[in-house]
């Protein structure tokens, strides 16, 4: 309005412009007599108060808050100290109040964007079945937290009065009830309300997270076996001492001018006792720490047993032989910790209890498969290529992009792209397959892979990030959490430049960022502005 009225003040005066843009001639005497005030560069002044200027300062501002405070950890206090560090305080307002204000704007156009864009895609998405890892978190209210893990997005985040069975039921019902999806699985830890919730209410499979089996066996053990070494080492340390000073004693005694009367001490039959004993205490610390490490080693091996495919070679393995495999594990560890407390065994055996569990997680995995396969109608070849390689291979590949050692990451990836190399080496003609049935065949194993679940680490991961924005802001709001459950939705990528949604939907929806840019207003001007003396 400033500019233009500039651009035409020769031909107009200040009553007739402000007559004919509808506005009071004594609100533009005020917008004139501010630019004339502020206290920085004319060719900056002109920029910021053209309308080009203030789309960027609306662009900037709206950023700033979806990136700092939204996706990030900031708080309202760091953007408004960020926007009059940049100089901005003199064409916006950047006191706290404002850009509160701004927040709780952006938070229910944030919300209102998800709102309407679950109902649209809902409406296009295919009817697909899932698993859902549930966990609970505390700020201190209790909040509820469901994910589906393959596309990480979230189902239900909200606030409840308690973590009840029934509590359960209804958040994951009203999560769900406008979805084209089937839960057959839920993984989680070994709380009652949500094993009861999962094979009462929802009926379904209920996988225990591998998690917390390796957590209360290292919380059994690691401690202990450590104090265990930290005490052979010092027994043998004193020992150790102990020699020394027999020789020591022995050395002075000799070497003295005049020896005391009686008999001489039999000083090397004490050096003697002595070594044994420091020997013995020597093995002591050898075996403590063998001990350790066979501990630690049979709890990784826990890890990489745990698969419905072996990882070296891709050959299925049923659900008695893993279970017969995470038994001998247990055995190994139990044979170590033999000279630990009772308390840390019974650590070690509340994990142990967990593997039949495990073990009907890998059964129900191949149960699944064999159902699914079933139901595809398919040929006894394109049955064999499914079950010997796709579904393997993908399962595979998958395990490889979250392992850590790159080593390992290598080998398991390479097995897996062996296993789906198959049909590049013969070619669709020797499989009896279609290029279009093979398509389709590439996409349900992909499925198929997704539906082994053993960790629940994706909702941890999520508790985590929750505890540290509250631990920075000291509340979570129900209406800001809403809208950090959107902005992960919707708003955060991964690698591959997919969101959460768009894996979830299996669908595009529209840009957050470009949504709020159309739907919030331009930035309020500040209410004062001191004019700097000359």
């Amino acid at each position: 309005m400033v500019q233009e009225f500039e651009q035409v003040k020769h031909q107009y005066s200040q009553r007739q412009f402000a007559k004919a843009v509808g506005v009071p001639r004594t609100t533009l005497q005020h917008w004139l007599a501010r630019k004339d005030s502020l206290d920085q560069s004319p060719v900056l002044t002109a920029f910021l108060e053209s309308p080009d200027g203030l789309a960027f300062m609306h662009r900037l501002i709206t950023a700033a808050h979806l990136e700092f405070t939204k996706n990030g950890v900031a708080s309202i206090h760091n953007v408004s100290n960020f926007l009059k560090m940049i100089g901005l305080s003199q064409f916006v307002g950047t006191s706290y109040s404002s850009q509160r204000r701004i927040a709780s704007v952006m938070d229910e156009a944030i919300i209102t964007f998800g709102e309407k864009e679950s109902e649209q895609l809902s409406q296009e998405m295919p009817q697909k079945i899932i698993s859902i890892c549930e966990d609970e978190t505390f700020h201190p209210e209790t909040c509820l937290v469901a994910i589906e893990p393959f596309s990480n997005f979230i189902l239900v985040e909200k606030y409840a009065d308690d973590r009840k069975t029934k509590t359960w039921d209804r958040a994951v019902e009203d999560a769900v009830k406008k979805l084209p999806v089937e839960i057959i699985q839920v993984v989680s830890d070994q709380g009652r309300s949500l094993v009861c919730h999962a094979l009462k209410s929802l009926k379904v499979h209920h996988s225990p997270d591998y998690f917390h089996v390796i957590y209360e066996i290292g919380k059994g053990t690691c401690a202990a076996m450590a104090l265990q070494v930290k005490k052979a080492e010092a027994k043998f340390k004193e020992k150790t001492q102990q020699i020394q000073e027999i020789v020591s004693c022995k050395e002075k005694y000799d070497n003295a001018l005049k020896r005391p009367r009686g008999r001489r001490p039999d000083f090397e039959k004490r050096v003697h006792l002595a070594n044994v004993q420091a020997q013995k205490a020597k093995k002591e610390v050898g075996q403590s720490k063998i001990d350790q490490e066979t501990v630690r080693d049979a709890k990784a091996q826990i890890g990489q047993v745990y698969h419905p495919y072996d990882l070296k070679s891709g050959r299925k393995q049923a659900a008695q032989e893993v279970s017969q495999l995470l038994n001998d594990r247990f055995n190994t560890i139990n044979n170590a910790i033999r000279g630990l407390s009772d308390k840390c065994r019974k650590k070690v055996a509340k994990a142990h209890r967990v593997v039949k569990k495990m073990e009907g997680t890998i059964a129900f995995f191949h149960i699944m498969i064999d159902v699914l396969l079933d139901n595809m109608n398919i040929s006894a070849d394109d049955r064999q290529l499914m079950e010997t390689h796709l579904i393997p291979g993908y399962y595979l590949e998958q395990v490889a992009m979250k392992h850590r050692d790159i080593t390992v990451r290598n080998d398991i990836l390479n097995k897996a792209l062996e296993l789906l190399s198959v049909v590049d080496r013969f070619g669709t003609g020797c499989l009896k397959t279609t290029d279009t049935d093979l398509g389709r065949l590439k996409k349900t194993a992909q499925e198929c892979a997704q539906l082994f679940q053993r960790s629940s680490s994706c909702v941890e991961g999520r508790n985590a990030q929750l505890s540290l924005r509250h631990q920075g802001i000291h509340r979570l709001g129900k209406r800001h959490l809403k809208a950090l459950t959107t902005v992960h939705n919707y708003y955060i990528k991964r690698r591959d430049g997919t969101t959460a949604a768009e894996r979830f939907f299996e669908s595009k929806h529209r840009d957050l960022f470009d949504f709020l840019l159309e739907n919030m207003d331009y930035p309020v001007r500040p209410k004062k502005h001191l004019k700097m003396a000359a």
